[in-house]
């Protein structure tokens, strides 16, 4: 059991500590009690103590397990859509990395030991050859957990310099359509209408490359 404890405990303690901040977070009311106006506003009139403040709540939401959609659509209503989206990728992409780091030092040693001989390591091996076109095919695409990548990833053996890279790129895309649409909030107008046109076209993206795919091939 000591032996298991000092193998594992820090796994073991991150994830207890992420799911008592997500707990205290929801136990709390926080989020039904929020007031995005009273907020955004709050935010607007700290200038750019607020956006450093943005950033640094975006930077450690991995460790709560927040959801990002919310805060970036916060982002682009209190920021606007150009600004919202420069706080976004700098807030969103440092929290991935770090939530990438976190899973590497914690855990890839012990994933590389528990895959070691079985088809898992092939599969892990052909991620690591392909990492940065597999993550930035993950963040391009709206439907995929973005927390779920950022801590898998960091047990895979992808190189860290293709994650970072990948998700920095990989996520201009969403984080300008969730910021054009969070700006926009409130307002049915060409913008709004838009922005979920755009959004959407992110969502059938694969659909659409698979189909150009499959007629280049039958051409």
């Amino acid at each position: 059991m000591k032996a298991f404890w000092r193998e594992w405990r820090g796994i073991i303690l991150f994830v207890a500590f992420v799911l008592i901040g997500f707990l205290v977070i929801y136990k709390l009311g926080i989020v039904d009690s929020f007031n995005v106006a009273e907020v955004s506003e709050v935010v607007r009139d700290m200038g750019i103590w607020g956006k450093i403040l943005y950033v640094i709540i975006y930077i450690l939401r991995p460790l709560v397990l927040f959801p990002a959609t919310p805060l970036t659509l916060f982002g682009g209503y209190t920021f606007g859509a150009v600004q919202g989206t420069i706080l976004d990728i700098i807030g969103a992409g440092t929290g991935a990395v770090l939530a990438f780091w976190i899973a590497r030092k914690l855990g890839k040693e012990k994933i590389e030991r528990l895959i070691q001989g079985k088809k898992l390591e092939k599969f892990d091996h052909k991620i690591g050859e392909n990492g940065f076109l597999v993550v930035l095919y993950l963040r391009l695409i709206p439907l995929f957990p973005f927390d779920s990548i950022n801590y898998s990833m960091g047990l895979s053996s992808i190189r860290m310099r293709d994650y970072v890279a990948a998700t920095y790129l990989g996520i201009i895309p969403g984080a300008f359509t969730l910021n054009f649409l969070g700006s926009s909030l409130g307002q049915f107008n060409w913008q709004f209408y838009t922005a979920i046109s755009l959004y959407a076209f992110l969502i059938i993206l694969p659909w659409i490359v698979k189909k150009i795919k499959k007629q280049l091939r039958n051409a």
